[in-house]
């Protein structure tokens, strides 16, 4: 060798031993010519065990096809290819493994032909299960260890597209805990949690191989079935009711029973997304649920209940855009003196509106029921609060009068939330001079309260706020509890007073109702006055105020002057 090709070939190993790649070089029958230090570190190999020795001991790969009989240059090249089209597992010569990344390169000779291979690998083996881990963050629950929801999303699209294409039968069941609510307010988020996992190992012994079990929400869980027919389904969420029925939870000396309500879809050809599978499965589990608990519902496009209940879930995803993007609108309705009988812009209640893809606004009727059903109820509520509270600092400031009395609509979900009470009394404490907050409960829900609601009263009113009770007269024990609640308004049933110029009975109630407020020193509200001969009917009586279409719809509050 010439002195030349001699330091070239020293400089060559130098650089080659510096690197944090391992690189091995082959003859053209695949025997190992030279590795370098990495190389060894990765293999186990030494340089004197390895060299002489052919590739596939050195470097033993798992998982692929053998390696050719009688190998030439070519027949080894493509077989070290389809190693580095991914990673790779190699079996370490202690018998270890370890993840691999590597490439191939042919070395040719004077004449331009092959005469070797070159391997460059590096191990990936944290790197890998770094990934790993991440890819598993990505599609799990990270309490329950269950599939989440986008990766329960993801296996519904293929199962959609599988039925779309001829495939099937699949089912999807919905899963929803009778008690974990309870569980949560009375021992804690820790012991809800704890409930949770409970509940996930035991509904893992019912899922089968190709089943897929994810948490979809706080406690809600999805059963995909692939190749299930529904009445198959239907067996399997009979016997994960059934399960949950008999479970314990435990936390301290306190024991709760579980159970759980179940509703089941088939996945159909007609259903055009993920959403439509997802809320047949949810409302028909919603139907369980009031059906009694402990139940299960199945999915059938002829079922008024399920059909309902879609609907309300369909507006689940534009409240909670509306909420991170503010897309509300603040209305407002006079509440006119029956003495006056004339607007005075001084009394108002605060409602909202939503509005749809023509700018239409949506009545706050058609989606609110929805909002209280699935929770949203108390962000809404915060929501409003706090932009009245901007509303009356933003008059303030620019030398508006401030209106007497601004009644906003609360959900027995805020009255019993601690959260929102702090928050409210955070609000009515910065509010600017002249300015307070009417609060108004309905009367079902204040009784449902009864605790909360009194001492959310008393609270308030320490910093000026006032309380109107709604739908007073709906309840068959509205007198008896209304001693308990300090209000300053009680509203009078619209029910009675729509009709109230032509029905006695109505008129009656309506008469009782404001003969006991005056006798409590209360000030009473006739709403739903659309007609002049109610309005007459409810002025002769002597009620306080009235609202209703007879003195004006619902205005924009930005145009209040």
């Amino acid at each position: 060798m010439s002195q030349v090709h001699a330091t070239e070939k020293n400089w060559s190993h130098v650089i080659l031993g510096a690197i944090g790649d391992g690189v091995i070089s082959l003859d053209a029958e695949g025997v190992v010519d030279y590795l370098n230090p990495a190389a060894e570190r990765i293999t186990g190999w030494t340089r004197d065990m390895a060299i002489g020795t052919h590739v596939v001991q050195v470097l033993p790969l798992i998982g692929l096809r053998e390696p050719p009989v009688h190998p030439d240059v070519a027949a080894l090249s493509a077989w070290f290819h389809s190693a580095a089209e991914s990673i790779t597992t190699l079996r370490v010569r202690d018998g270890s493994e370890r993840e691999i990344q590597m490439s191939v390169s042919v070395l040719m000779d004077g004449q331009g032909g092959p005469q070797g291979l070159v391997l460059t690998f590096r191990d990936i083996s944290q790197t890998a299960t770094l990934m790993r881990e991440l890819a598993h963050r990505a599609s799990h629950d990270s309490l329950t260890g269950l599939y989440n929801r986008e990766e329960f999303e993801r296996r519904i699209k293929r199962l959609l597209g599988d039925v779309q294409a001829g495939g099937g039968p699949h089912a999807l069941c919905f899963i929803n805990l009778d008690q974990f609510k309870l569980v949560n307010e009375t021992c804690g988020n820790a012991a809800g949690s704890a409930l949770l996992k409970e509940v996930a190992t035991a509904l893992q012994t019912l899922a089968g191989e190709n089943d897929v079990l994810a948490r979809l929400g706080d406690d809600v869980f999805g059963l995909l079935l692939p190749q299930m027919n529904v009445s198959r389904a239907i067996q399997v969420a009979q016997d994960a009711v059934g399960m949950l029925a008999m479970q314990r939870f435990g936390w301290g000396d306190r024991q709760f029973a579980v159970g759980g309500s179940a509703g089941v879809a088939a996945i159909t050809p007609d259903m055009q997304g993920i959403d439509d599978v997802l809320i047949a499965a949810g409302a028909a589990c919603q139907v369980a649920k009031e059906q009694g608990r402990s139940r299960v519902h199945l999915f059938e496009p002829p079922d008024a209940d399920v059909a309902r209940r879609q609907g309300e879930m369909r507006w689940v995803p534009r409240l909670q855009s509306a909420l991170e993007v503010g897309d509300f609108q603040l209305m407002y309705q006079d509440i006119v003196p029956t003495a006056q009988g004339s607007i005075t812009g001084r009394h108002l209640e605060i409602l909202i509106c939503l509005p749809d893809a023509s700018g239409r606004l949506i009545a706050p009727g058609e989606f609110l029921p929805a909002a209280r059903r699935y929770g949203l109820m108390g962000r809404i509520d915060r929501w409003v609060t706090a932009q009245i509270g901007e509303w009356l600092h933003w008059r303030a400031g620019s030398g508006r009068s401030l209106p007497e009395l601004v009644t906003i609509n609360l959900s027995g979900s805020s009255l019993s939330d601690p959260e929102f009470r702090d928050f409210a009394e955070q609000q009515a404490r910065e509010l600017p001079s002249g300015g307070s907050f009417c609060f108004e409960i309905t009367e079902g829900e204040a009784i449902a309260n009864l605790a909360e609601a009194s001492s959310f009263i008393n609270r308030m009113k320490r910093h000026g706020c006032q309380f109107a009770l709604d739908d007073f007269g709906s309840g068959l024990s509205s007198f008896a509890y209304l001693k308990r609640l300090p209000v300053d308004f009680i509203k009078i049933d619209g029910l009675f007073v729509r009709d109230v110029a032509t029905d006695p009975v109505n008129l009656a109630m309506v008469e009782a109702i404001h003969k006991i407020g005056k006798i409590m020193g209360l000030q009473t509200i006739a709403e739903l006055v659309e007609t002049e001969a109610a309005y007459e009917r409810v002025r002769a009586i002597g009620v306080d105020y009235c609202q209703g279409y007879h003195f004006g719809g619902l205005r924009p509050l930005l145009s209040l002057g």
